[in-house]
């Protein structure tokens, strides 16, 4: 009976020992792939046959079953003789930002989370916004349930379609809380109050979203709705905006060292840096219209295009900072 057993336990440890190294080697990788997080845009598919309206279909079906919801979907402008295209979904998680924003106030400038369905010369990409590198920005806390979150997403990209699946960070470098460099620095300071009520009632919060809803309608700097996210039950109203001329000017701009034969607008895969957002926030004791510095979220989003872009195109983020603050605020001008 010993010898049996003896023989049994020997078959085991042979067993165990001639394993397939790619089962471990797997794990590893996974792990690996994860390790950094220090750039603004993680492509988690890419080399997808099927179309962007197709992979957004299943992203979005995906997204939903696991308690994302898409808040906003909208086609950025891609520039002119650009023969792909992008569509950007903006996706919330009640979850995922009561987490966030109780550590943080400032979560309400890096939320919502943005993933771009593009294509290239080489099919279909889905790329999405890195809560790792956003979240880092606002404080250290959060580096845990960022990382989990990544994964989650990961996860649910790389089983909604068949492709390429990976883990590939890309775009600006973001390693810290400040952003270096021209109209860098921390979050906090590149933060624009473009209106300050006197009282904080429902009425002057319904007021301001009204009238920024109506504004963006009759916009004659080319402004337009793109999404609204409405938690005014906890204090906040996030409203997505954005511009044709400015997604393709932005693209341009970001692609221009990446021209190929193959593909003349490279600058599409930064498409998840749009819309801009302004939040409506009732939380304090008045109500504040606020967004970030245009400057500061081009550094964010952008920031990988190089410095000399910044110093060429200097005077293009004050312009469309005025020119959003006009859009949903006009009366400032008028009085």
């Amino acid at each position: 009976m010993k010898d049996i057993v003896r023989s049994y336990i020997l078959i085991l440890l042979m067993a165990v020992v001639f394993v397939p190294v790619e089962l471990f080697a797997e794990t590893q990788e996974d792990e690996a792939a994860f390790k950094d997080n220090q750039r603004i845009y993680v492509r988690l598919v890419e080399k997808i046959k099927e179309s962007v309206d197709e992979v957004s279909s299943k992203s979005a079906d995906v997204l939903k079953a696991n308690g994302w919801e898409v808040v906003g979907a909208f086609y950025p402008s891609v520039p002119e003789r650009c023969r792909y295209r992008t569509k950007v979904l903006v996706i919330h998680n009640e979850h995922y930002w009561q987490k966030i924003y109780r550590v943080s106030q400032y979560a309400k400038f890096v939320y919502p989370l943005k993933v771009n369905i593009y294509s290239d010369e080489n099919g279909t990409n889905i790329s999405i916004t890195n809560p790792v590198a956003l979240n880092r920005m606002i404080s250290p806390e959060l580096e845990a349930v960022s990382l989990e979150t990544l994964k989650t997403l990961s996860g649910l990209f790389h089983g909604a379609v068949k492709g390429n699946n990976l883990v590939k960070e890309e775009g600006t470098l973001l390693d810290g809380n400040r952003i270096p460099g021209l109209g860098g620095g921390l979050l906090e300071e590149n933060i624009v109050k473009i209106y300050t009520g006197k009282y904080k009632t429902e009425k002057l919060v319904d007021t301001i979203t009204k009238f920024i809803q109506y504004s963006l309608k009759r916009s004659a700097k080319g402004y337009y709705p793109v999404y609204s996210l409405d938690m005014r039950d906890k204090g906040l109203v996030f409203l997505g905006i954005s511009k044709k001329d400015l997604e393709k000017t932005a693209f341009t701009i970001t692609g221009e060292k990446r021209v190929t034969a193959k593909n003349s607008c490279p600058g599409i895969d930064h498409a998840h840096a749009f819309p801009l957002e302004v939040v409506i926030d009732s939380t304090a004791k008045n109500v504040k219209e606020e967004m970030l510095r245009v400057m500061f979220k081009m550094k964010t989003y952008f920031g990988d295009t190089g410095e000399a872009a910044f110093v060429k195109h200097y005077l293009m983020p004050g312009s469309i900072e005025d020119e959003v603050i006009y859009t949903t605020y006009p009366d400032l001008y008028q009085q």
